[in-house]
């Protein structure tokens, strides 16, 4: 199974992700985090400052992670990758190009996701030194996800709640799947 937890920056995806590293059902999965800061640290731009080279590497790391591992769970998924490309594409920051290109990747891989859970802001924003902290932005992202969910009709789960409830509402919906 390949399992996505999408949302915005600092909605606790990570924090969700590294909580269900510990259940039993996920030991044999690879875990897939981190895509945009590995991009970070080959010292490219990201957030708001992301270009054309970020984001199709960012695209690259999704293809990878879906084609890679049968079972996988991962902290940001294709449609984070689309999100933000457009986001970055309404700013000037990439070209139609880019924008078309991770479009094409998000259309040929969404599907591949056997789950995808979503999780809206519910909690004050954390400044990590990484992500941004700017609440317009941050906003902006959010409908942008609702847009695209609703647009291409992307079947999501949505996690609410404490990191306890959230682990238990991911761990509720692999029981029943597996049923």
């Amino acid at each position: 199974m390949r399992i996505g937890i999408s949302g915005a920056q600092s909605v606790g995806k990570t924090t969700i992700l590294n909580a269900l590293r510990s259940e039993d059902i996920f030991k044999e999965y690879s875990i897939c985090n981190e895509v945009t800061r590995k991009v970070r640290d080959y010292g490219l731009p990201i957030n708001e400052e992301g270009t054309d080279v970020t984001q199709k590497l960012i695209m690259q790391e999704h293809i990878v992670n879906v084609f890679m591992h049968d079972r996988m769970l991962t902290d940001r998924t294709v449609l984070d990758g689309i999100v933000y490309t457009t986001w970055l594409h309404e700013n000037g920051k990439v070209t139609d190009a880019t924008l078309e290109h991770s479009l094409s990747i998000f259309e040929k891989l969404i599907g591949k996701y056997d789950l995808l859970f979503y999780i809206k802001p519910e909690f004050d924003m954390e400044d990590d030194g990484v992500r941004s902290v700017d609440i317009k932005y941050r906003n902006r992202i959010v409908e942008l996800f609702i847009n695209m969910i609703d647009f291409y009709k992307v079947d999501v789960i949505q996690l609410t709640g404490s990191v306890r409830e959230r682990v238990q509402q991911v761990l509720n919906v692999m029981e029943n799947h597996n049923e």
